[in-house]
């Protein structure tokens, strides 16, 4: 009798251990699905991103000599879809470099150094239709960028004349 009931309790723990791993995998397969209907919902969204970019001045004017700059980066603020957004947050990550040409900063002549500025939304524009963000700019950091020049001087000009 003492084996019979043995046997009975070793064959209801086989069984419930046989049902409590199918409902286990049930449970792992609806938990996997749940995530990745989540993960789908989520990345349906748009975002707010933010961009940087590592400036390279090109095209100083001629007769000026830049001694100093504002600023080297620039933030570009952009609405972007949750799968862009994680493909660049989490995948893509790189270094952005862009070149801006002076050719059309504005100068102003205070003293001896001569300042310049240039607006940087232009600047946020043309990114980003050099890009594969389809979206538009929302916000440019700095707003402006501000230089200092100083005439190069004229004393090797006058050498070589």
């Amino acid at each position: 009798m003492k084996s019979d009931f043995l046997e009975f309790i070793g064959s209801a723990r086989e069984r419930r251990s046989d049902k409590f791993r199918t409902q286990f995998y049930i449970f792992l397969v609806c938990l996997v699905l749940s995530i990745f209907i989540w993960a789908l919902v989520r990345l349906s969204k748009e975002y707010y991103y933010s961009v940087e970019y590592h400036l390279n001045y090109t095209q100083i004017p001629a007769h000026l000599r830049m001694v100093d700059q504002s600023d080297s980066t620039i933030y570009l603020r952009i609405k972007i879809q949750g799968f862009e957004f994680f493909s660049e947050q989490f995948i893509i990550r790189q270094y952005r470099e862009y070149e801006v040409s002076l050719r059309n900063v504005r100068l102003r002549y205070p003293g001896e150094h001569i300042q310049g500025y240039l607006l940087t939304n232009r600047i946020g524009k043309e990114i980003i239709s050099q890009t594969n963000f389809p979206n538009e700019v929302y916000f440019v950091s700095p707003d402006t960028l501000f230089f200092e020049f100083e005439r190069k001087s004229q004393n090797k000009q006058s050498l070589t004349e």
